[in-house]
């Protein structure tokens, strides 16, 4: 027992202080944060910063209270576009590669401050591009490929890496054993496919109902695919993450070809360069 509890220990440390080549996480730390920029822009070409960030006294829709938050005592009723502001200013740095663990401490906590102030508004994605960003802070992503140029690093410590990829195993697979559990729908074959229903949804689906309700069987076993996928992900922390990550992509791509889910699929989309790690760095260097 006592070599068995060696054997576990020194597994650990020899992962623990693994290093890896520090391009796929550069790559993480430029598109989640441009993924956050393009989504803030978004919100603010439709005009909707002053509406979704200000509380409903002073003529937004959020009923959220000014004591609970205290970017709303320094900014008073300004504090969500400032929140925004910053926000996006941060990302660019980070995606820049310019400032990048100061910009990373502001940036995630204004993010946040936005959230509080429009709480609907704080996505699942959100949270998990602000969390990725935070283990961001402790790796080497910010030494490669930025606008400061310099010697890129030949390694950088990998469990940040590791780290990142037990947070999305969390997120699938959590998400497929909600189907199991919560929603038998996905796999009883006696009612209508649970994709089905959300795909020609008119408040984010792009499927037209009358032309796709024909096919109820492409969507029962594109439910079950999908609950496959989801369960699958512990082989993100093996050897075969880049395969399943192949299905990965297909299925964040069909999501943003038929449902209209603001930057869900891209935000999910940008850590997939860590997981095709082999393939990706592969392509970087090919001739």
């Amino acid at each position: 027992m006592k070599i068995w509890r060696q054997g576990i220990w020194r597994h650990w440390v020899e992962r623990c202080d693994r290093e890896m080549d520090p391009r796929p996480l550069a790559a993480l730390r430029i598109l989640i944060p441009l993924c956050v920029l393009l989504d803030l822009s978004r919100v603010a070409k439709l005009g909707l910063t002053d509406h979704l960030f200000r509380t409903y006294a002073e003529g937004g829709i959020s009923r959220i209270q000014h004591h609970q938050l205290f970017i709303t005592d320094w900014f008073g009723s300004s504090a969500g576009p400032a929140a925004m502001v910053i926000t996006m200013v941060c990302m660019a740095l980070i995606s820049a590669g310019v400032w990048v663990r100061p910009a990373i401490l502001v940036g995630v906590t204004a993010y946040a401050q936005m959230g509080h102030l429009f709480p609907p508004g704080d996505r699942a994605v959100d949270r998990l591009l602000r969390t990725a960003l935070l283990i961001l802070l402790f790796s080497g992503a910010h030494k490669c490929w930025t606008l400061r140029g310099g010697t890129r690093p030949i390694r950088i410590p990998g469990w940040p890496a590791d780290l990142i990829k037990f947070v999305l195993v969390i997120l699938y697979l959590s998400a497929g054993l909600a189907k199991i559990i919560q929603q038998p729908g996905w796999f009883n074959p006696a009612t209508d496919p649970p994709l089905l229903r959300i795909l020609i949804d008119p408040l984010s689906g792009h499927l037209d109902p009358a032309t796709w309700a024909q096919w109820p069987w492409l969507f029962r076993l594109g439910s079950w695919a999908t609950i496959i996928i989801e369960v699958s992900a512990p082989l993100l922390l093996t050897r075969y993450a880049r395969y399943w990550a192949v299905l990965g992509v297909s299925m964040h791509l069909l999501i943003a070809l038929t449902m209209d889910l603001g930057m869900f699929s891209w935000g999910c989309l940008a850590f997939y360069p860590l997981l095709l790690e082999p393939w990706f760095t592969r392509f970087i260097d090919r001739d």
